[in-house]
């Protein structure tokens, strides 16, 4: 199993971006519909055609006039990542080339509706390359919304207040109907509350769902002091979160300062009617003449500042970076994140300042290939793309910016720190990758 998953791994690694994003858009279509075959079939609705028809994916109409035959959901996909163009179809014959996709085609009135199909190594490697759990999702009794409703249940019962829904389809059919005694039970006067035996079930489950649905909240029923993933981590990721956002928005307030005072100082005096004395048109001059020079005086103050908070929110983005790599790293190694994590300082010491050290790898692809693009990046470094840069489009054309907004201090810093902390937030990188810690 380990050198399938290897080889997998490589033969998503061996395509550029271009064609690592069709592959994702193709396997996504795949699992929806997979999904939407599996939700047919609990209703009594059953697919009897062969997995080489329902898993076939519509891709491009034969003759191509858009205007007149639409879009298909591939295309609409493919445009919302940037990858729809007239590369479209050589990005396909390379991946069917590499055994990832097979290419058919279906007669239609008007031509042909050219179709791709994913095959079991295309499956693989989109799953190595772009899923969160390569191996397969943990088997649990409840699905992730059910889960996460019964756990929104025992959090109301701890409060000791019932959840205040009104008819809840997840609650009736899943945790009542299909539960013998029921999990929950709605109330006369309005509500559902978790019973005894949902009560059960949430200590006796709750090991296996946090491993199945790592993202889903879930209190640990033996209480705060029994959770393995301190809440103090996220208060400190937050507390720098909001402080670098906050240095952020004082910049930006400081370059529009300046951008305004540097209009009204380069102002022209407005044209005086030719009748006026000679000293009515001084009076006139020497008013627009304080006004400039007030201008530039706010201009040049609005710059400093700007320049002063330019630098303070690069230190904020590295110090909010580097208490995100630290507990990235605790959740990998199943550490205390609060031991190398500092809160956020006013005034930060440059002399010191911490190395950027490279993300602990948690072997997900999705997850490492990710987190190692953005610390290239946030350290001067970024990863040379593979293939053409993707073009975004809408069905009107093509999107382009007029005027480049200037780089926004620390952008690349916050991007690393925010990739890490949506992951290990919550404790939700800590169980996906130890489910019983």
């Amino acid at each position: 199993m380990p050198a399938r998953t290897s080889k997998a791994l490589q033969a998503w690694n061996d395509l550029n971006d271009r064609q690592q994003g069709t592959l994702t858009v193709i396997y996504d279509l795949d699992q929806a519909a997979e999904a939407g075959r599996r939700i047919g079939a609990a209703r009594g609705e059953y697919d009897n055609r062969p997995a080489d028809a329902w898993r076939s994916i519509d891709f491009a109409h034969e003759p191509a006039l858009r205007r007149i035959f639409g879009w298909t959901l591939l295309q609409e996909r493919l445009m919302g990542r940037g990858w729809d163009n007239q590369g479209n179809g050589s990005t396909m014959a390379a991946l069917e080339r590499r055994g990832l996709v097979t290419r058919d085609g279906r007669p239609t009135q008007w031509g042909c509706m050219r179709t791709v199909r994913l095959t079991r190594e295309g499956r693989a490697a989109a799953r190595a390359g772009t899923s969160l759990a390569p191996g397969g999702p943990r088997k649990a009794a409840l699905g992730h919304r059910s889960w996460e409703v019964l756990a929104l249940l025992w959090s109301a019962h701890l409060r000791g207040e019932p959840l205040k829904w009104g008819y809840s389809t997840t609650i009736e059919r899943a945790l009542i109907d299909k539960h013998v005694p029921p999990l929950a039970r709605f109330l006369p006067t309005g509500g559902y509350e978790i019973t005894d035996r949902g009560r059960d079930f949430y200590r006796e489950h709750h090991a296996a769902h946090v491993a199945a649905h790592p993202t889903v909240r879930a209190p640990h029923p033996d209480g705060t002091d029994a959770e393995p993933w301190p809440p103090a981590a996220d208060k400190l990721l937050a507390e720098h979160r909001q402080f670098y956002c906050g240095l952020l928005k004082a910049w930006k307030d400081a370059c529009t300062a300046q951008q305004g005072a540097e209009q009204e100082a380069a102002a022209q005096l407005p044209k005086m009617p030719g009748a006026l004395p000679a000293a009515v048109v001084a009076q006139a001059e020497a008013r627009h003449k304080l006004w400039c020079e007030t201008a530039q005086q706010r201009a040049d103050l609005a710059a400093r500042h700007a320049e002063d908070l330019r630098t303070r929110a690069e230190h904020a983005a590295r110090a909010y970076a580097v208490a995100a790599l630290a507990a990235f790293g605790a959740a990998v190694i199943q550490g205390n994140p609060l031991d190398s994590m500092a809160p956020p300082t006013p005034e930060p010491d440059t002399w010191d300042e911490p190395a950027l050290s490279a993300p602990t790898a948690t072997g997900i692809n999705a997850i490492d290939a990710e987190a190692t693009k953005l610390h290239a990046a946030a350290v001067g470094r970024p990863v040379k793309r593979r293939g053409p840069a993707p073009t975004r489009r809408t069905r009107r054309g093509n999107v382009r910016v007029t005027e480049k907004p200037p780089t926004e201090p620390g952008a690349a810093l916050y991007a690393l720190a925010e990739h890490l902390r949506e992951h290990v937030q919550g404790g939700a990188l800590l169980r996906r990758l130890h489910p019983s810690g």
